[in-house]
């Protein structure tokens, strides 16, 4: 289980969350929205460890405070899925999903085979020695969700997945998420609200002034809770 308790997040002089608190649980699929700005992204970051270090509160794992674990132990806990990422290097597209596999200490035939099952189910297979320079924007995020995927974290968090795909491989990859979720916490920012009616089985909306509604799908994306969401013209940042 991850809990969030007391979690104070504090951006410059602006303070995105105040006594956040939320428990996240294998088995579930977490849908996060609200509207620009209001702290979706640097949620995830700080629960990844990245930047955004906490003003109050803590973030733990099965009781373990995640500033405390080793970063080995971090990342085979966690994957995480930036919004936006630029390529650099040269690598394959193999050898790119392949890097999921470093925080473990597995056999290189068992981390081949784990990266192969990935690029077959992002339906990317097709282009395992490509570089990844040559990729489209599409194909480019299609081998950052596999990289998350060989990574097999007990928790998923991914940053806005569905930019630069197309409908019908937004409609897989969510059936993918869902699939994964069974054993493993699934944590989306997403702007598409019926996706994550459609799939996720919890959501988490942030509202401004430190405000927010987590639980079930069904009870949290009611028409009056959708029209609060909406209809929100607060100042976030």
């Amino acid at each position: 289980m991850l809990q969030l308790t007391n979690l104070t997040i504090s951006q410059g002089e602006s303070i995105l969350f105040n006594n956040l608190n939320g428990e996240f649980n294998k088995g579930e699929f977490w849908g996060i929205i609200g509207q620009n700005g209001v702290g979706k992204s640097t949620l995830l970051q700080t629960i990844a460890g990245i930047n955004h270090p906490l003003s109050h509160g803590s973030i733990t794992v099965q009781g373990t405070n995640v500033n405390h674990m080793a970063s080995q132990l971090r990342a085979q806990t966690f994957s995480y899925l930036l919004q936006d990422q630029e390529p650099c290097l040269a690598f394959s597209v193999r050898e790119a999903v392949g890097m999921g596999r470093y925080p473990w200490q597995s056999k290189k035939q068992d981390d081949e085979k784990i990266t192969e099952t990935a690029m077959q189910t992002c339906r990317i297979n097709h282009l395992a020695n490509k570089s990844i320079l040559k990729l489209s924007g599409g194909e480019r995020r299609k081998v950052e969700i596999a990289t998350c995927i060989t990574q097999q974290s007990d928790f998923l968090l991914l940053d806005e997945p569905l930019n630069h795909l197309d409908l019908v491989y937004r409609q897989h990859i969510l059936e993918v998420f869902a699939q994964i979720s069974q054993n493993h916490c699934v944590m989306m920012v997403c702007h598409d609200i019926e996706a994550v009616k459609q799939h996720c089985s919890h959501v988490l909306m942030l509202l401004a002034n430190n405000c927010y509604l987590a639980g079930t799908s069904a009870t949290i994306l009611t028409q009056e809770n959708i029209g609060r969401l909406f209809n929100d013209h607060s100042q976030h940042d």
